[in-house]
């Protein structure tokens, strides 16, 4: 799969793919940097052996994958699998992640979720505008 040209710089040189934590029937891409920082903060929230647990888990829902030079990634096929991605892959670039989905998943998906922005401003001091 060839990552959009608009995201290849902010993912770097290393790709970590994440099955999607929540059940979400996604693949998530981070930077080496954003997912140290996304991993420990997850990490955190656990003590003992809850977070010796909570750190295998989420390696073993990991993948990591360097672009070839057109930005072009191999996804694994029980990462596929898990994002039913087969053939056309939808990305939906986020604060600090890359959603892979495919387009009918995230269509069915974005459609059953419950939220509303109608008292969200564009303003970004806090105003009505």
């Amino acid at each position: 799969m060839a990552i959009p040209p608009i995201f290849r710089k902010d993912l770097g040189n290393t790709i970590i793919v994440l099955k999607s934590i929540h059940d979400d029937p996604c693949l998530v891409l981070f930077s080496e940097q954003e997912w140290f920082n996304f991993s420990e903060e997850v990490i955190s929230k656990f003590e003992g052996k809850k977070q010796a647990i909570a750190q295998r888990k989420l390696a073993g829902m990991i993948d990591k994958v360097i672009p070839d030079k057109s930005g072009r990634i191999t996804i694994k096929d029980d990462f596929k699998a898990h994002a039913h991605l087969e053939g056309e892959v939808l990305a939906v670039g986020t604060a600090n992640r890359v959603e892979l989905w495919a387009p009918d998943v995230w269509d069915e998906w974005n459609d059953a979720q419950d939220i509303s922005f109608d008292n969200i401003s564009y303003s970004t001091t806090g105003g009505n505008r």
